[in-house]
């Protein structure tokens, strides 16, 4: 064996090692890379919230109210004056409309948005014999005229009634004074309450407004 056979043997054993030995660190290197960007991800899962999905809340225009807007279900509603006058108004309208067709339906609404003493006085009143509500002859339409929010619990609603039987037509100007609340709604995906604004009507007054006059006469209602 030659001088230059033994010199190419320890090239040859020193490339090997060199080569394995820069295997070894390319090895650690990808692990300490993969940890580090574990923890990278870990962090930013930390500092910002992963997306969610959140329930929310169409408000649909109606006849006295024209708009419809998309909101969140934990939206405060008395500090969006345009949605707390819709719903005000709704109630109005549903609980003195009388059409023969939907009654039912919006007074099991007018329930779910009442508080016991409030509901238990407008059954009694539609129950009652020789009731405007009882008379399947009888018609009313009401139109909204003027609503205005007197406070965050207070509110009044003016409107015309317009009664209509077989044979006679009659125009009324009513203002409604109500005092109402919003009761916190657990909302989710799973479980959608049939009152999802928490809307409540603690207190509602009736008063007619004769229209030749101005003045006004209270009626029980």
């Amino acid at each position: 064996m030659t001088f230059e056979d033994n010199e190419y043997k320890k090239d040859a054993n020193f490339l090997f090692k060199l080569e394995r030995h820069i295997k070894q660190y390319m090895f650690f290197w990808i692990i300490a890379e993969s940890a580090i960007i574990a923890l990278l991800i870990i962090t930013i899962m930390v500092m910002l919230p992963l997306k969610q999905n959140v329930p929310y809340l169409v408000f649909f225009s109606n006849a006295e109210s024209n708009f419809v807007r998309v909101e969140q279900g934990n939206l405060n509603i008395r500090s969006e004056e345009a949605l707390l006058k819709s719903i005000l108004a709704s109630y109005v309208q549903k609980r003195e409309t009388i059409n023969r067709i939907d009654d039912e339906l919006r007074y099991e609404d007018i329930r779910e948005q009442s508080s016991n003493k409030v509901w238990d006085t407008f059954r009694r009143i539609v129950t009652q014999e020789n009731s405007i509500y009882q008379n399947k002859e009888i018609y009313r339409k009401i139109h909204i005229i003027n609503l205005s929010v007197l406070s965050k619990s207070v509110a009044n609603v003016d409107f015309i009634s317009i009664t209509q039987n077989t044979k006679d037509k009659e125009l009324k100007r009513y203002r409604a004074t109500l005092k109402y609340d919003f009761i916190e709604q657990g909302i989710s995906f799973e479980s959608v309450p049939r009152n999802p604004t928490g809307f409540i009507v603690e207190d509602y007054a009736l008063t007619e407004v004769f229209i030749n006059d101005q003045s006004q006469k209270q009626e029980n209602k």
